[in-house]
């Protein structure tokens, strides 16, 4: 008698959009860094793959949801 029917909430995707923009943006920021040979591109390259990584989650996660 506990659960409802409206109960059914998943998990927010905020933490697994965190966590993929952090790995995105060591491998973007690690292939700048070799590419460029600087430190400015080790930090260009480490918002640019935070920022795309944890949007492709959220833009997934939204798509999931407009499925169901």
């Amino acid at each position: 008698m506990s659960s409802s029917t409206g109960d059914n909430r998943r998990p927010s995707p905020i933490p697994r959009a965190a966590l993929a923009g952090l790995i995105a943006g060591l491998a973007a920021g690690l292939v700048s860094y070799y590419a460029i040979n600087s430190v400015l591109g080790l930090i260009i390259g480490f918002i640019a793959g935070a920022i795309v990584g944890s949007r492709t989650v959220l833009l997934m996660h939204k798509a999931r949801e407009q499925d169901q």
